[in-house]
């Protein structure tokens, strides 16, 4: 029995050089197929090409309103923000040229995120994001964990956190050093402490992780619905919300008056300029029955989380919720990017967790599961079947290679 239970325990550590190998294969993906091909692309089209960082418009802007007083909303703000991130302002007349136009298309507040940075180099805080991005990437991977389980196994955490990194979703972020990545740490974050019991500390990252509001109003919501449902056990939670955002929000009003009708107005031209795709539900369903099909999702998740606002941290329908909530967005939002699918990351976990109920699934059930299952793997499969496609013909691998729409390489 023991020889067993040896033999077992070795057979589950050489998942790590697994999940170590498939990262490998997805980075050499990402940087020898997916960047090349994009890159021989823009020299065809002769499109510029300049750091191509999402980081740089805010850090840019950052600078700007902060060291030199200038609105990082305005026309010449943004026109400077395309020197560097494009190479040269972009031109609308040349259908060669891109057409995003990478406003400053954030809240105002997050210029005290990257206040800390606007004396440095580009290159260093570029650096330096990174770096943090990975580490609060594995941390989250530990937060969500200890959302739905007392007890974390070392080794099945160490084998999550290299798959996230080594995940497509997290490889273009931190390329592009997009800010979800911190955004979805400080979901993660602001989930534990709440499981925890730590209200006051759930408060603020919720409320910092509004630098990105699309993506979090909705799981900050359900919580401040959960938080006010039992007042006086949970209030610190809607307190901490409150006073962290009223702060954001009076500092970033002092800075720029009427920021806030800047702000939509870079939202809207936003929506016109940037290539985004259809909602998920409509690119299954079509564009009208997706919406009702979205809609009803919207609704029965609604009526669930109000079933669920008294439920105590510990029970199961509270640690559906979350993984619910963030999945639903990426299904139903017109406003997302692959890089967003991190934030599928509580979803897998989730069912890893469950896993023993697979058993007692019918049929279908255990069909749409190892469907599922293939899906969230084909990522890793197809990028190391391009790579090795490209050893042998790079033309061959760059011409199946379909770069997903407005994801800077």
């Amino acid at each position: 029995m023991k020889a067993k239970s040896r033999l077992t325990l070795r057979k589950e550590w050489l998942l790590i050089p697994v999940s170590i190998l498939m990262g490998i294969g997805m980075l050499y993906y990402f940087d020898r197929v997916g960047v090349a091909a994009q890159e021989s692309k823009d020299a065809a089209k002769n499109s510029p090409r300049g750091n191509l960082s999402d980081l740089y418009p805010r850090w840019l802007g950052a600078r700007e309103m902060l060291i030199h007083q200038r609105d990082p909303y305005s026309r010449e703000v943004t026109l400077d923000i395309q020197k560097g991130f494009w190479g040269r302002p972009i031109d609308p007349r040349n259908p060669n040229d891109p057409t995003d136009e990478v406003r400053f298309a954030y809240p105002l507040y997050v210029v005290f995120l990257m206040a800390p940075t606007i004396n440095w180099p580009f290159e260093s805080v570029q650096t330096w994001y990174m770096a943090i991005a990975a580490a609060v990437s594995i941390l989250s991977v530990w937060w969500w964990w200890r959302v739905f389980a007392e007890s974390g196994s070392v080794l099945w955490i160490a084998v999550a956190s290299t798959l996230l990194l080594g995940s497509y979703p997290v490889v273009q972020g931190l390329h592009s050093q997009q800010l979800v990545l911190l955004v979805a740490a400080l979901i993660a974050g602001g989930v534990a402490a709440t499981a925890a019991g730590a209200f006051w500390a759930a408060g603020v990252m919720l409320a910092l992780a509004t630098i990105k509001p699309q993506v979090t109003v909705a799981i900050a919501a359900w919580l401040l619905l959960w938080s006010a449902s039992k007042w006086r056990e949970r209030k610190a939670l809607c307190l901490s919300f409150l006073a962290t955002m009223t702060v954001l929000l009076a500092s970033a009003e002092l800075l720029l008056p009427g920021w806030f009708w800047k702000w939509r107005e870079a939202l809207s031209a936003y929506m016109r300029y940037a290539p985004l795709p259809s909602a998920t539900v409509q690119l299954i369903f079509g564009e009208y029955v997706g919406l009702a099909v979205g809609a009803a999702v919207l609704v029965a998740l609604g009526v669930f989380c109000w079933k669920t606002r008294l439920d105590s941290p510990s029970t199961d329908r509270f640690k559906l919720v979350p993984p619910l909530i963030l999945t639903i967005y990426l299904a139903v939002s017109p406003v997302w990017h692959s890089y967003d699918h991190v934030l599928l990351l509580p979803s897998a976990l989730l069912a890893f967790r469950w896993g023993n109920e697979y058993f007692q699934l019918k049929p279908f059930g255990r069909a749409v599961l190892i469907f599922s299952i293939f899906v969230f793997a084909w990522s890793w499969i197809s990028a190391i079947t391009l790579y090795l496609t490209s050893r042998g013909s790079p033309a061959l691998a760059q011409s199946l290679v379909l770069a997903p729409s407005g994801a800077p390489a």
